[in-house]
């Protein structure tokens, strides 16, 4: 009995597939024409839909839902926005990160690579940037007037900082200010003890030397302008001063490193050049 129902069942199952067939079949053979004109207009728009949607500009239409600047110190946010020249009411679009960039990098305050990173969701973009410290007191001529600091973007830095934590520097023309700043940016990123201890630097193209007075000695050392020999000056200095027996440090009022591993010293009393 069991089979029967099963076999009947079938029987009706291949009946109705037959008439559906034979439905489609026949609506198929009836609108051809139009279904063909159809699958043609379905393709036509899948190859437009492939060569239109890659070349789409979204950042013409999609703006930031927020601009974050990261590791902000002395600048506010409000300063941040003064700089790039978007108020917080202005959109940004991808497309302006040219410009932002190019504002950042030009400004006093910014010092090293402005860097962009985007999230999707939700569409922020933030930008890492490090802020120029001071570097150094400019000496000026007249004696009433107050030191100006410089900041390691090698301009005047806009914000108070106090002149006795930071080196002195004699100098006069430009060229002198741009030589201070790449060699005490070169020494504060090599050792930055070293740095803290300089108490008056005195660049001198014309003389082609940088004469530095540190305040745990009482000489002046002298650098050349050669900006890949530094760092092995900085070294050199550093071991000599350590070994004060074989420098005999109180003797000497001179310190000369100009020359590539070679030292000179001035003595105090006899004034002889001694090389070491």
């Amino acid at each position: 009995m069991l089979g029967y129902h099963k076999k009947k069942r079938e029987e009706e199952m291949a009946d109705l597939t037959s008439k559906m067939k034979a439905t489609v079949k026949g609506y198929v053979s009836k609108h051809k024409r139009r279904i063909t004109s159809f699958l043609v207009l379905l393709m036509f728009c899948i190859m437009a839909i492939s060569v239109v949607i890659p070349n789409i500009d979204y950042e013409q239409f999609m703006y930031f839902s927020k601009v974050m600047p990261k590791n902000l110190n002395r600048l506010s946010e409000d300063a941040f926005r003064k700089i790039i020249g978007y108020g917080y009411e202005e959109k940004i679009y991808g497309k302006d990160t040219a410009e932002i960039r190019t504002r950042l990098e030009g400004d006093s305050m910014i010092f090293g690579d402005v860097q962009f990173s985007v999230k999707l969701i939700p569409y922020e973009l933030e930008i890492e940037f490090k802020e120029a410290s001071p570097l150094f007191a400019l000496i000026l001529q007249r004696s009433d007037s107050v030191p100006l600091i410089y900041s390691d973007k090698g301009k005047i830095y806009p914000y108070s900082a106090n002149a006795a934590d930071l080196p002195v520097v004699d100098a006069k023309e430009p060229q002198d200010i741009a030589l201070a700043t790449s060699f005490l940016i070169e020494m504060k990123k090599y050792n930055a003890s070293l740095y803290s201890r300089i108490s008056q630097l005195i660049p001198s193209e014309a003389e082609r030397q940088i004469t530095v007075f540190f305040n745990d000695v009482d000489f002046k050392t002298k650098f050349s302008l050669e900006h890949d020999y530094w760092q092995t000056a900085f070294r050199y200095y550093r071991q000599l001063t350590g070994n004060a027996q074989v420098l005999n440090i109180d003797s000497i009022a001179v310190l000369d490193l100009r020359f590539r591993q070679l030292a000179y010293t001035i003595e105090k009393t006899t004034e002889k050049n001694r090389g070491l």
